[in-house]
């Protein structure tokens, strides 16, 4: 029988910090939205690039492994402890299959897509996920984000539908499913409530390890030994610095202050900074269609983040 207190407890996904620590929370999510948006443009420049996919992969995942493998070490009690199914959606939800369907999404289009597709959506994601699994309905100021945000990215895809652009439909279709992967990990990383660098450190390693099993299988497709020393720079730094130990870090810290679904719509900035980053860098053009997107997401994001934190109780 369940008893009032059941009733009332609210799942671990939802815990929100107060005080320093809440506005501590918002700072390490802002820093992960620069972060990835820095990310996209460095991964949609790779698609000239003598890098392959797996080059990346491997500067990706590989190297922090190894730097954060005495975190995961130092936290292998707290990692035993928590269940098969968290740890599993921790590395495969932002591990490889979240990285080759982003990687091969951006071939096919543009970066303002990335950056609206992937944190764009995964807060509906979020929601979804919090529904089947927590029974948790969106409340109505949460449920009108979502729909402001899902009706930004309509307005994003709505133009390659409307002229039936196979390839960026593609792309698009490619980033959706990267960002339910995005989603599968925060929801995982919340609940588990792992410290972050030790969860970061578990996702590198798992990461790693299959892709060593990758390439003894099907053999070790790399292009790195012909890269300039300038795109090595660029792609270490973005991949290895940025994705690798900074962003992992401050998306694990911004989730377990914030929550997942806070954290989540706050993520949807993205494509903002990310479209206003290509234009200079990469020459990329924002057409009215992605400035409505991103208008809508923004306002989006606001409504559905509410943004402030829990009153701490004496």
């Amino acid at each position: 029988m369940y008893t009032d207190t059941n009733i009332r407890q609210e799942p671990a996904y939802r815990h929100i910090a107060s005080g320093m620590e809440f506005h501590l929370g918002m700072l390490a999510a802002l820093l992960t939205v620069c972060i990835w948006s820095g990310w996209l443009v460095a991964m949609r420049y790779s698609g000239g690039s003598v890098l392959t996919t797996f080059d990346l992969a491997m500067m990706r995942y590989a190297l922090p492994a190894v730097l954060l493998f005495p975190f995961v070490w130092r936290s292998r009690h707290a990692l035993l402890e928590t269940r098969k199914r968290y740890l599993i959606g921790i590395i495969l939800g932002a591990g490889l299959p979240f990285f080759y369907l982003s990687a091969e999404g951006l071939k096919h289009a543009p970066v303002v897509h990335a950056g609206l597709l992937i944190p764009g959506t995964f807060p509906v994601f979020v929601t979804l996920i919090a529904m089947l699994f927590y029974r948790e309905p969106p409340n109505r100021r949460r449920l009108c984000g979502l729909l402001m945000i899902l009706l930004g990215v309509l307005a994003l895809m709505m133009p390659s539908l409307l002229q039936n652009n196979t390839d960026i439909l593609k792309g698009d279709l490619l980033l959706l499913g990267a960002s339910f992967c995005w989603a599968v990990f925060t929801v995982s990383m919340r609940v588990a409530g792992l410290p972050p660098l030790a969860a970061a450190g578990l996702l590198c390693l798992g990461s790693s390890l299959i892709l060593l099993l990758q390439g003894f299988s099907q053999g070790f497709n790399s292009g790195i030994l012909l890269a300039s020393d300038h795109e090595l720079l660029l792609q270490l730094v973005m991949q290895v610095l940025g994705a690798g130990l900074l962003a992992g870090f401050c998306y694990g810290y911004a989730i377990n202050r914030l929550g997942a679904e806070n954290t989540s719509a706050i993520g949807s900035l993205t494509p903002v900074v990310a479209g206003i980053a290509a234009l200079p860098l990469l020459g990329e053009s924002l057409s009215n269609a992605a400035i409505l997107g991103m208008l809508c997401i923004g306002l989006g994001v606001l409504i559905a983040s509410g943004i402030r934190p829990r009153q701490p109780t004496h």
